[in-house]
């Protein structure tokens, strides 16, 4: 068997999935288009961080750059933060360079309930726009008017190293920051001390930036915060990566590295953590808070013993359920025995959820892979069973973070190296993709994005209708990409998304299943619902990527039989195609099975 044949051969199989024999609705033919895009930097290094919406419909785009010309004419010296405000159609507002001679480097943004923008990251600077730095690198938020002027500044911190910085804004008006520290003064007081310990920081300011309270979470090992989130009662839930320690405020390590919750109340006071793991590595990466006031975990474990009751191999995708009161229900791992990530996960309407990440597994939950490491997205209910799994790429890596979409089904936004098996239309070498999955898990469309060079995206917005606004950062000057200033670039841009409403009468279905036993009975696979179609081309194969049948007309059915012969009871694999009165096209490639 030849490499070109192998890999048709893993395509193939990768479409073969359990089977319920329901009828299978075609959609119409997504198209999607560029209908700006914005590149923002000069000609040095321009590194995009984080994207907001506003509530004019436009955008914020910050991020840091090296560059004195282009965009970023006002850089004070070393990396500014950039900051840049675009209208609905991309127009550039206004941008502005905020740092002083030193690094300066923003990670959060987002627009206040006046109107107002927060900005928070981490400065070195002593100078320029910073009035005030208690050594090494302090925590730094500013506020901005709509129009970019400076309301105020502060900086937070010691003698040591603050960095990161998510900002949020509360009820009360205020916001809350988390970032790292590595201070014993200044403002942090609690600070857990030992051989190259850094602790995770949650700081809590007023409107003006004044200092509420902080807190200082961890132990003396290294303790990594990912996300904070508001909970229902008015506290907040700190997730993290991982805890190295078994100290301080951490108890009941199980190893090496273990998933770590600490609630905090609305005044920042420890309620109850939790460390979830076994003797081996264990990370962090999304947690929600469901609708009883229990918490949903999701994250990643190599361990087989402690709380991991069941280890599929390799690295697995963990799933855990916990108490209001901090309480460990139960936990899940599904993957293969390859590497196996989800990091991104939106809740369903029937109470579970739907994970996605990567993996390069082709076994255990993992049903397929195209080659190196695939797109996974898998849906659970809310007892952590699988309903669906699929996996989406090509030959060589892929990965994507997913948010639920406003209008139904999942968006992934995340990376690709390829250009074959799922992924189409790519540029060049690393590309943005974006792409969405119906409620069943079936890809609704999909778009490469980028040039011939490398491109970069990990986070999109969706915008009002069927739009959808995605941001990294480019190398590229050419394909999507045009206006670069010279090396990397920001990258802001907006793809529309059209599907073709395809009236009820010209709906088709195929069905996942027949049974030619000469019954009389479900004898024959065909494809209904075809008095709108003026051409069609309808073909099966089996698992090794032979042709067993072909129609290229309305009337397509199959008896099972392939060169005289009646096959035996398998999975085959469908492909088809059809245009419809008034030029509309719908595709579907799916399974089928034959049995008796």
């Amino acid at each position: 068997m030849t490499h070109q044949q192998r890999i048709r051969q893993r395509m193939l199989m990768g479409l073969f999935m359990l089977v319920v024999i329901v009828p299978h609705p075609l959609r119409a033919q997504v198209t999607t288009e560029v209908v700006w895009q914005r590149c923002i930097g000069g000609s040095g290094l321009d590194w995009g961080t984080h994207l907001t919406g506003t509530s004019d419909g436009g955008f914020v785009a910050i991020g840091w750059s090296a560059s004195t010309d282009g965009d970023a004419t006002d850089n004070h010296g070393g990396n500014d933060i950039l900051v840049t405000r675009l209208d609905a159609n991309g127009g550039m507002l206004w941008r502005r360079s905020f740092g002083g001679s030193s690094e300066d480097y923003a990670y959060s943004c987002i627009e206040a309930s006046d109107g107002s923008i927060m900005i928070a990251g981490h400065t070195y600077s002593t100078d320029g726009d910073v009035t005030q730095n208690q050594g090494d690198s302090d925590l730094w938020v500013f506020r901005l008017s709509p129009l970019g002027a400076v309301i105020w500044q502060r900086t937070y911190g010691g003698s040591g190293a603050e960095g990161g910085g998510e900002i949020q804004e509360v009820a009360d008006g205020g916001f809350v920051i988390h970032g790292f520290t590595g201070s014993s003064d200044g403002d942090v007081v609690d600070l857990h001390p030992g051989g190259g310990s850094q602790d995770h920081w949650v700081v809590k300011i007023d409107a003006s930036g004044a200092l509420e309270w902080n807190r200082a979470l961890g132990g003396s090992s290294m303790d990594v915060g990912t996300e904070l989130i508001h909970t229902t009662n008015g506290g907040f839930l700190m997730n993290f990566s991982y805890t190295a320690s078994n100290d301080g405020d951490v108890t009941g390590n199980h190893g090496t590295e273990d998933c770590w919750l600490v609630k905090l109340s609305a005044a920042g006071s420890i309620e109850w953590s939790l460390t979830i793991g076994g003797s081996q590595r264990e990370f962090g990466s999304d947690v929600r808070e469901l609708a009883n006031g229990d918490f949903m975990l999701l994250g990643n474990t190599t361990s087989d013993d402690g709380d991991i009751v069941q280890s599929q191999g390799g690295s697995d995708v963990l799933l855990a359920k916990i108490s209001g009161s901090g309480s460990l229900l139960w936990t899940r791992t599904f993957g293969g025995t390859g590497a196996d990530d989800c990091r991104s996960m939106a809740p369903t309407g029937d109470g579970g959820f739907v994970l996605a990440g990567s993996s390069n597994s082709v076994d255990g939950d993992v049903t397929s892979n195209l080659g190196e490491r695939d797109v996974w997205a898998l849906k659970v209910d809310a007892n952590g069973a699988i309903i669906w799994q699929r996996s989406f790429g090509g030959t060589m890596d892929e990965w994507a973070f997913m948010e639920k979409g406003d209008l139904g089904g999942y968006v992934l936004t995340g990376i690709t190296y390829s250009n074959d098996g799922a992924i189409m239309g790519g540029h060049g070498d690393r590309e943005l993709w974006l792409a969405k999955l119906d409620d069943t898990g079936d890809l609704a469309w999909q778009r490469c994005l980028g040039g011939s060079a490398e491109d970069w995206g990990y986070m999109q917005a969706q915008t009002a209708g069927s739009g959808f606004v995605a941001y990294g950062y480019t190398d590229s000057n050419d394909g999507d990409v045009s206006g670069n200033h010279g090396g990397r670039d920001i990258w802001v841009v907006k793809l529309n998304v059209t599907e073709p409403t395809v009236p009820p009468e010209c709906a088709l279905y195929v069905p996942n299943a027949f049974s030619p036993n000469t019954s009389g009975k479900n004898d024959q696979h065909c494809v209904y619902g075809t008095e709108c179609v003026t051409s069609m081309t309808f073909n099966i194969y089996d698992r090794w990527g032979n042709k067993v049948f072909q129609s290229t007309g309305p009337e397509a059915c199959w008896d099972g039989q392939y060169k005289g012969q009646l096959l035996d009871p398998a999975v085959f694999v469908y492909y088809l195609r059809a245009t419809l009165r008034g030029g509309d096209t719908v595709e579907r490639q799916g399974n089928l099975t034959l049995v008796r």
